[in-house]
């Protein structure tokens, strides 16, 4: 077993890695507070009424498509409004705030099956030190949530508990859809021998976790079928005019190449992460798989420009990359 900083990988059970957690607990709220801060200033129309217009128009299911359909993306705001009397406006503050707090304490305990105390550290500061490239003008606000929502249905698949994993595939379509390529990685993490029998198996299995969620993201999309796509649905034509245009732009320039933030967002560490193939957990490699499947989706129908959609992909690319950056300070378990 490895060390980091001179401490076993692996010393400690599931509650000594949550007590173990406690004195990084406020570093992580001060970065989310500071993400939060960047977030504001990014978007002036936080607090002259358009978010709160654009909530009202989401309860009275009278907005556009994504956001109509992310239900609990404005229905927990309006739950802290109605429980303790919040502006809308600060409810979504504290939306944000909550949840990417929450999502760098458990990333960091997430980390820490595999790595040692520096290395879970290391891991949300940089997700952190990354998220400021991903705050736009935007006020589409199921970002914080996915970021938790995602983490855990990796977290469900690595512990192998497909019961859990449907359970957070259903909230998370409740938020945002993203979270539904998360069966590929299911699939993959189970898919170990290729005769037809052994491929249906794992295909049944993965049908039957991931059909709750993608049942209850066709009901919504069904009732909210009339609302219109809020900058369409279908974004390939522009996406590769404007990968084209950045790359023929002089390299001077890409500070303002706004379709290639996605590639700057986590830099060497895409390369990284697929190295050393063989020495990485079963489970990570299989969410790796998964990553094309990821991209091709937001190439197709998303918008490069806007790199929060990234994001999920932190949870995959950071631990990747580390068991080749620090080869030498890792745990050797590498089945789970």
């Amino acid at each position: 077993m490895g060390t980091d900083a001179g401490q076993p990988v692996r010393q400690k059970g599931h509650v000594g890695r949550w007590r173990e957690v406690l004195p990084f607990v406020p570093v992580y709220f001060s970065l989310s507070l500071l993400s939060l801060i960047l977030k504001i200033q990014a978007a002036p129309d936080w607090f002259n009424g358009a978010l709160a217009q654009n909530h009202e128009a989401l309860l009275r299911f009278a907005y556009t498509n994504n956001e109509q359909s992310r239900l609990l993306q404005f229905f927990i705001p309006e739950l802290l409004v109605r429980l303790f009397g919040l502006s809308v406006e600060h409810a979504y503050l504290v939306q944000r705030l909550a949840f990417v707090w929450l999502a760098l304490v458990l990333f960091h305990v997430y980390l820490r099956h595999w790595f040692g105390k520096a290395l879970s550290f290391a891991g949300p500061v940089v997700l952190a030190a990354v998220l400021p490239v991903t705050l736009v003008f935007d006020l589409q606000e199921s970002s914080p949530f996915l970021m938790v929502s995602f983490l855990l249905g990796l977290w469900a698949v690595r512990a192998d508990r497909p019961g859990l994993l449907a359970l957070a595939l259903v909230v998370g379509a409740l938020n945002n859809e993203t979270t539904l390529v998360l069966p590929a990685v299911y699939f993959f993490a189970h898919f170990r021998d290729r005769r037809l029998g052994a491929l249906w198996a794992v295909t049944w299995r993965t049908l039957a976790v991931a059909a709750p969620a993608f049942a209850v993201a066709g009901a919504i999309r069904y009732v909210n079928r009339h609302q219109p796509h809020l900058g369409g649905a279908w974004h390939l034509p522009d996406n590769m005019a404007g990968l084209r245009d950045d790359l023929n732009q002089s390299p001077l320039d890409y500070y303002r190449a706004e379709y290639l933030r996605p590639l700057f967002l986590y830099g060497a560490l895409w390369v990284y992460a697929w190295l050393r193939w063989s020495r990485k957990p079963r489970c990570l490699r299989a969410a790796l798989l998964m990553t094309p499947f990821f991209l091709l989706a937001h190439l197709l129908t998303g918008v490069l420009r806007e790199p929060r959609q990234m994001i999920p992909l932190a949870y995959v690319i950071i631990p990747a990359a580390f068991f080749w950056l620090f080869d030498d300070e890792t745990g050797r378990d590498v089945r789970r």
